[in-house]
């Protein structure tokens, strides 16, 4: 286990590593070095007026904002809330920020706020970095998909699941039993980190998470982030990041219901209410869903997908500078399936996570500690009826336990924006006769730092994070990338980056039996962390906001790649397979997005062309579509209270199905089949009956096409729905 450990601390520290890891760290040290003198700029009188400088479509802060005089010289920047106070003389002063229009101040100028117009390559999205730091996609050198409220509602997803696998890029690969994951760039299960508002997923220890179970109950936006995050996020950002996030508390007192039916025995239901009394926003949502098919399960008839989720958000500014967070939310689920012709199989899920955050703004930038804790327990039965026998089939619970605190701190010191902190995880595992011992437990210790500064039309961030785990070792992450805006309608971006993933409980000291299906998986303490060097270079252009065009090209590279490979018959008769780290595997491709509006009429086309290889064997990786595409139009109709109308037409082309080989190579991975391209057409009407009443109507795989290998689950779904939206009159309360 120790050598192992060293070896994997070589590896990360190779020359190479430690040239790039100098380079981050002399920049960040010329930003040191240079504040004294941005702070001689910045200081101003201590009576001068403060403004607060937004962005004139989203109306977020516009951060590291420059203030110039009229010889050109920097006089003043914005802080991380977007004030800046105003030099003495105001006359000929000209407000600069990248990606927006200069915006020239006026003699005797005293708004309190004042707004830049972004470039038409400026999207109002946000997605989150470093300590919990919510930034513009823009600002951001890798491929950002945002998908905001109104496309969470066009779509009518019964989770998250439906409604990501329309992105191109990503692709959702069901993992038998009965749980489904996404894939981004080839990249899929634990190489995909999913989180909700920057935290794990209930099941996420024994990369157990089904993105089947994530609810977009309460949801404002989910960030897809497509390539490795370490430095944002550590582990398991290799193929990238999906962060659901919650809308905050509503501003006055609003209450949100939704019910829909459907075929394949679709019934859906969630409520809500908001509101903000004092100061102190708060928000709660409950939800119920069912639909009688699982994900991954070609079977019909006894299958269940039942899912019950409740969140809560309260967020309390105790002063002007500090502010407290506490959220909290839980879900129990029942999956059912037919195991064989005479019984049915059931998963049990019961989870619950909370934080405690506090934010603190002084000391010259921003502070943010937040404390997270979450519990998840998982136990399969087996029974004949519907229902479950206690103590029939695998009856043995597992259960999971997660507690991490962060310690976060955020500055604009001159050009510079500077992102530092530590993190702290404690897991635990407990699955009986599964784990020797019965339990396993792991320390996970975290640090970072993150430099983003402008220099000219460009934009840098430069950052390392550094992770140190008590079972696997040490790894240590850096990334740097760019982007220019080389006019007001065209930009270019670039990104180098490392991810890592570290072996999981289940990787290393798990032993799963499947009797019924004749094999047994064996852990593995030897496995190192996988590694991966990605790659990222794109442009965007746009004529206006009505038109936009982007395109990327993207290679990652993946060593130490951890797979289960057949070692031969045990003495039970069972198929042995055992997690082995095989050589190498790579992913590459291209991006295209075009976008429009015309009138009341918006459309966006997608593209992504993909191969992703297993290079030890040169062969494909499995289930993974060499082509996807998709269409959306959407049209808002001037009829009664208002019509909306969305069309959606995805394509996934044929993937290959590949076997495991064994781990010492004699029986290499082979080709057995393909899994069929599909046509998917969505459509789906949204009529206003009245100001707080909205009828809803679609239709999912319009086409009904299933072609081989594709689950029932993929079949037309025809459903309908009524949504209750009532707010307060009183905008002052």
């Amino acid at each position: 286990m120790r050598d192992s450990r060293h070896r994997a601390i070589r590896r990360v520290m190779s020359p190479w590593t430690c040239t790039r890891l100098l380079i981050a760290g002399a920049c960040a040290l010329h930003g040191i070095v240079a504040a004294p003198a941005a702070a001689a700029q910045q200081a101003t009188s201590s009576s001068a007026p403060t403004v607060r400088i937004i962005s004139a479509t989203d109306r977020a802060p516009v951060v590291g904002a420059e203030l110039r005089d009229a010889d050109g010289r920097v006089v003043a920047r914005t802080d991380p809330d977007g004030r800046v106070q105003l030099p003495a003389i105001v006359a000929g002063v000209t407000v600069r920020a990248l990606g927006f229009r200069a915006f020239s101040l006026l003699a005797g100028a005293a708004d309190s706020v004042l707004t830049l117009v972004p470039l038409p390559t400026v999207l109002p999205v946000f997605t989150t970095t470093v300590g919990q730091r919510v930034i513009r996609a823009s600002e951001s050198p890798r491929s950002v998909t945002v998908l905001e409220r109104r496309d969470i509602d066009a779509a009518a997803a019964v989770s998250a699941n439906t409604l990501l696998r329309q992105i191109p890029g990503l692709q959702e690969i069901s993992s038998p039993p009965a749980r489904t994951s996404i894939s981004i760039r080839g990249f899929d299960d634990a190489r995909v980190l999913v989180l909700v508002d920057g935290e794990p997923i209930p099941g996420s220890l024994m990369d157990s998470r089904d993105i089947g179970r994530l609810s977009t109950l309460s949801a404002e936006r989910i960030e897809v982030t497509k390539g490795p995050s370490a430095v944002e996020f550590g582990s398991d950002a290799i193929g990238g990041v999906i962060n659901l996030v919650q809308a905050a508390p509503a501003k006055r007192l609003t209450l949100d219901g939704t019910a829909r039916m459907g075929e394949l025995g679709r019934q859906e239901a969630n409520v809500g209410v908001s509101n903000t009394i004092g100061g102190v926003g708060v928000r709660l949502n409950g939800g119920w869903r069912q639909l009688d098919q699982v994900t991954g399960v070609n079977a019909s008839g006894s299958t269940l997908n039942r899912l019950y989720d409740v969140r809560m958000d309260v967020r309390v500014p105790v002063t002007t500078r500090f502010a407290l967070r506490f959220d909290a939310q839980g879900t129990q689920e029942r999956q059912r399936w037919p195991v064989d012709g005479l019984y049915n199989g059931f998963i049990d899920n019961i989870g619950g996570q909370g934080f405690v955050e506090g934010t603190y703004r002084g000391l010259g930038g921003v502070w943010r500690a937040r404390t997270f804790t979450q519990r998840f327990s998982y136990q399969y039965k087996q029974a004949q009826g519907m229902v479950p026998i206690a103590g029939s089939g695998d009856s043995l619970e597992q259960r999971e336990r997660l507690t991490r605190a962060l310690l976060a701190y955020s500055r604009v010191l001159g050009r510079h924006t500077l992102d530092a902190g530590v993190q702290y995880s404690s897991r635990a595992l407990v699955a009986p006769a599964k784990v020797d011992g019965d339990s396993v437990t792991d320390q996970v210790r975290e640090v970072y730092a993150r430099d983003a500064f402008a220099l000219g039309r460009s934009y840098w961030t430069l950052g390392v994070r550094h992770t140190d785990g008590s079972l696997w070792g040490a790894a240590t992450n850096p990334s740097i990338g760019t982007s220019v805006q080389l006019s007001d309608q065209f930009t270019v971006r670039g990104n180098v980056a490392r991810g890592f993933r570290a072996p999981g409980f289940k990787d290393i000291r798990y032993t799963f039996t499947n009797a019924s299906g004749g094999y047994t998986i064996i852990g593995n303490p030897l496995l190192t962390p996988e590694s991966s060097w990605s790659q990222s270079l794109g442009a965007s252009w746009a004529r206006s906001a009505a038109f936009g065009v982007e395109v990327e090209l993207y290679q990652t590279n993946v060593d130490d790649l951890i797979d289960t490979r057949f070692q031969g018959i045990g003495t039970s008769g069972l198929q042995t397979y055992a997690n082995v780290n095989i050589a190498q595997a790579r992913t590459r491709g291209v991006e295209l997005t075009l976008r429009g509006t015309v009138g009341s009429t918006t459309w966006s086309l997608g593209y992504d062309g993909l191969s992703a290889r297993d290079l030890e064997f040169d062969v494909p990786l499995s289930r993974r579509a060499r082509h996807t595409a998709r269409g959306r139009l959407s049209r808002v109709w001037a009829l009664r209270q208002g019509l909306t109308t969305d069309l959606t037409a995805r394509y996934t082309g044929a993937a290959p199905l590949v076997t495991s080989g064994s781990s010492d190579g004699s029986v290499p991975p082979s080709i057995t089949g393909e899994q069929g391209a599909m046509m998917a057409v969505d459509l789906q009407f949204r009529q206003a009956l009245t100001r707080t009443l909205e009828l809803s109507a679609g239709v999912n795989n319009a086409l009904g096409q299933r072609p081989a290998m594709w689950t029932p689950a993929f079949d037309r779904q025809i459903y309908a729905g009524l949504r209750l939206r009532w707010e307060h009159a009183d905008a002052a309360k």
